[in-house]
């Protein structure tokens, strides 16, 4: 746990107004695009046809649900969000489309969360804010034990070592991918440094917390500069 990087909180950094939230993301984020339709295709080939129930950790804004709801009417969705403006942007947003009518999304920790059995769950950009310091732990067997035995999980998240070279270059290169997305320098600059607060860990501590928390066949999907993505199952 030595490896860790400071713990920040979503809310804690100093965000764009929130309904330009995931317009902004899509020139922070290297490859989300790409991101959503591997998540996407990763369930449409792992998910049994037919009704399926997917969760979503970090389901504020709505984004992911809109993206995997859209083409696939038979998937229902439970979405949970720690940050209260975060959801209610998530529920307004919904509610203008017909996947509003399959999702809800809920201001609770996982822990809180009462529902289980579960198809398959998403964590796309979140678990890199949960501390390593048995919270991380801790969300994981959460997510675990909400799912059905063999279950998917996606689960795409910052990783790297504070200080290390390598770990600091891909944070320079990520602000200036934004600055060549439209996004000013100081802004770009500022969003880069959050990097060096926020709880990611190495690659292999992210697998080795996975495998703890009862997660098996590991499965590499996506990298992106500090960003990284997985399929594991329940």
């Amino acid at each position: 746990m030595g490896e860790q990087m400071t713990a920040l909180k979503f809310e804690d950094q100093e965000l764009p107004d929130l309904d330009e939230y995931a317009s902004l993301a899509e020139k922070f984020i290297p490859g989300r695009q790409a991101i959503f339709a591997i998540v996407e295709a990763s369930l449409l080939e792992l998910v049994p046809k037919g009704p399926a129930n997917i969760l979503v950790a970090g389901a504020g804004g709505g984004e992911e649900i809109l993206r995997l709801g859209s083409n696939n009417p038979d998937w229902s969705f439970v979405g949970f969000d720690t940050h209260p403006p975060m959801v209610e942007l998530a529920r307004r947003r919904l509610v203008e489309t017909p996947v509003g009518a399959r999702a809800r999304v809920e201001a609770v920790t996982i822990e809180e969360l009462e529902d289980r059995d579960f198809d398959a769950a998403t964590c796309v950009l979140t678990a890199h804010f949960v501390p390593d310091d048995g919270a991380k732990l801790a969300f994981f067997k959460a997510m675990h034990l909400r799912l059905k035995p063999g279950a998917p999980l996606a689960i795409v998240d910052g990783v790297g070592v504070a200080g290390d070279p390598e770990t600091e270059l891909l944070r320079r290169i990520w602000m200036r991918h934004a600055v060549l997305k439209g996004v000013a320098e100081e802004t770009a600059a500022r969003n880069a440094d959050n990097f060096k607060k926020v709880a990611v860990v190495s690659a292999e501590r992210e697998e080795e917390l996975l495998k703890g928390a009862g997660f098996e066949r590991l499965t590499p999907i996506f990298r992106g500069l500090a960003i990284k993505g997985w399929l594991a199952f329940a």
